[in-house]
């Protein structure tokens, strides 16, 4: 028979797999309302490269990869090889594009391709190496290419499959996971960042990289580059924005941040303001009462996003008294706090599944707390 703590440990060891690849926990979401399908608005057009060159020249196509961890991953062997299949009329593979704002283009699969177009066309950066069969181009830039080659470069036709204005948020985000199959595809904050460029990014940054955020959740290389740290900021501003007994339990955690990253293009400086002082409070409250265990299951364990979210958005409501209060009754608080975990398969399997019982687990830890502040 299992015990509790071997459930709980081997829930912890589940969770670091899934933290190498995604980060966030099996929260339900497959279940829940599916969209309209009538309201997905995708036209598959042909288009020559020299339109997509316009387009770049003229800043209508975001190419601002902050939120892409393998903005340019790609060796210049492999760019080369891309230009190379330009040359001798290999099709590529279909581009997809979210075109909601005709202004400004959102690249959701073929960035790293443009990318090369735009080094090597463009830029003038890129020069060809290791190529296959056009042995003659070696260590030729666009310009030392012969005309002929040229143009056939500028009547390439490409295909574009282009999500089209009037399609839904959360349709554009389902689509953008369909087709998300690079090599490494993006985890799930990576898309909201991908679909979110500009002012989010720049807040979520920002308060990721607050010296009280940082020592106490303390991140591996890996997970910060995988924007793990940015996710659980964004789960404190959802939860801070939103009251947890307002939750949308029918349309679960995916839609739930997606919502919180769209309201960021929108937020009021001085609202920002009160969400970062109410993140500091949080975190120094949790650095001195849970130590290097703060947000996690055991010491030994990850940061488990559900205790983020549930610590740091309860202590960011307390007063200074009532912090104050926590810290010098903090082993009590521990113990009833390891209790629950315990003793309350409820609530562990609540922590364990981001979408799972969100309210009971609120209003469990609010108990807590409210027992402790009564000792």
């Amino acid at each position: 028979m299992i015990t509790n703590n071997q459930q709980m440990e081997l829930l912890d060891q589940e969770n670091e797999l899934d933290d190498d690849f995604n980060f966030e926990q099996d929260d339900g979401d497959e279940n829940l309302e599916p969209f309209d399908p009538t309201k997905i608005r995708v036209k598959t057009k042909p288009m020559t490269m020299d339109v997509l060159l316009r387009r770049i020249k003229h800043d209508e196509i975001d190419l601002d990869t902050e939120f892409y961890r393998q903005s340019d991953i790609w060796t210049p062997k492999a760019k080369s090889r891309l230009i190379e299949s330009l040359l001798i009329r290999i099709p590529i593979p279909i581009f997809y594009i979210d075109a909601t704002n005709d202004d400004k283009w959102l690249v959701i699969d073929g960035l790293q391709r443009i990318n090369t177009f735009k080094k090597f066309i463009i830029d003038q950066e890129l020069t060809l190496t290791e190529l296959q069969f056009l042995k003659d181009l070696e260590n030729k830039k666009y310009n030392d290419l012969p005309r002929a080659y040229q143009r056939r470069i500028e009547e390439t036709e490409l295909t574009v499959c282009l999500i089209e204005p009037g399609t839904p948020d959360e349709v554009k985000y389902n689509i953008f996971q369909r087709i998300n199959t690079g090599g490494l595809p993006l985890n799930n904050q990576e898309l909201r960042q991908a679909m979110n460029p500009g002012k989010p990014i720049q807040i979520l940054k920002k308060l990721a990289n607050l010296p009280e955020f940082k020592r106490v959740i303390n991140l591996t290389k890996k997970k910060n580059e995988r924007l793990e740290d940015h996710e659980l900021i964004l789960y404190f501003i959802a939860f801070t924005l939103t009251n947890y007994q307002d939750y949308p339990e029918n349309k679960g955690h995916t839609y739930f941040l997606n919502e919180a990253m769209k309201k960021l293009n929108t937020i009021e400086d001085n609202l920002i303001q009160e969400i970062e002082n109410k993140l500091i409070i949080a975190m120094k409250a949790a650095y001195n009462i849970f130590g290097n265990r703060a947000f996690r299951k055991s010491q030994k364990s990850p940061v488990n996003k559900s205790l983020f979210e549930l610590w740091s958005v309860t202590l960011s409501k307390l007063t200074a008294q009532e912090i104050e209060k926590l810290i010098n009754h903090k082993e009590t608080l521990n113990d009833k706090f390891k209790q629950k975990m315990e003793n309350d398969p409820d609530f562990l399997k609540s922590i364990s599944q981001a979408s799972s019982k969100v309210k009971y687990r609120f209003e469990k830890i609010n108990q807590i707390v409210q027992e402790v502040l009564s000792c």
